[in-house]
């Protein structure tokens, strides 16, 4: 008997999205981020950001490096107050080197989250405008559907509206 109803049940759904069919679709936001034009350039920053982050964190990790390189060569040379005292400034300078990589990259990343979610800022009333002017009661994130039809994406035509729109954005 559960199983006679779980089939009914199962049957009246599948009914009423058969018929809801044609005003569903599905979007890939992240192929919009990521091939508009303003989604390019932010790709470009990103990575000419992250380039200028590991260069610098770079040469101080090498600076700090010849440091203690340059203190463990003097290690039977020097007194043992003295090799303490420079072991100290070692540490503190690797703390230091620590702190400033821990905040560039969490200011980085801040970066690179919030100039994502000004493009979605950007991107959302196009989208709203395409699903009120073609009646789409549902909007679906294409990496959630296993299949679909072709014909019930819309990536495409958002994106070239997007582009169309939007040359640039200004990223902080």
């Amino acid at each position: 008997m559960k199983f006679f109803f779980a089939k009914i049940f199962l049957l009246f759904i599948f009914i009423g999205f058969s018929n809801a069919s044609e005003n569903i679709r599905f979007i890939n936001i992240n192929y919009i981020i990521n091939n508009s034009e303003v989604g390019k350039n932010l790709n470009k920053i990103i990575e000419s950001k992250s380039k200028k982050i590991t260069s610098e964190l770079g040469d101080l990790g090498k600076k700090i490096e010849n440091k203690k390189d340059k203190i463990i060569s003097q290690k039977n040379i020097l007194k043992k107050e003295e090799y303490e005292k420079l072991l100290k400034s070692y540490d503190e300078e690797v703390k230091k080197y620590n702190d400033i990589r821990k905040k560039k990259n969490e200011d980085f990343n801040k970066f690179r989250i919030n100039s994502q979610k000004k493009i979605l800022e950007t991107l959302n009333p196009i989208i709203t405008a395409f699903l009120k002017k073609e009646s789409v009661q549902i909007l679906l994130q294409k990496e959630q559907i296993l299949f679909g039809d072709k014909k019930l994406d819309i990536t495409q035509e958002i994106l070239k509206v997007f582009n169309d729109k939007h040359k640039k954005i200004k990223f902080d």
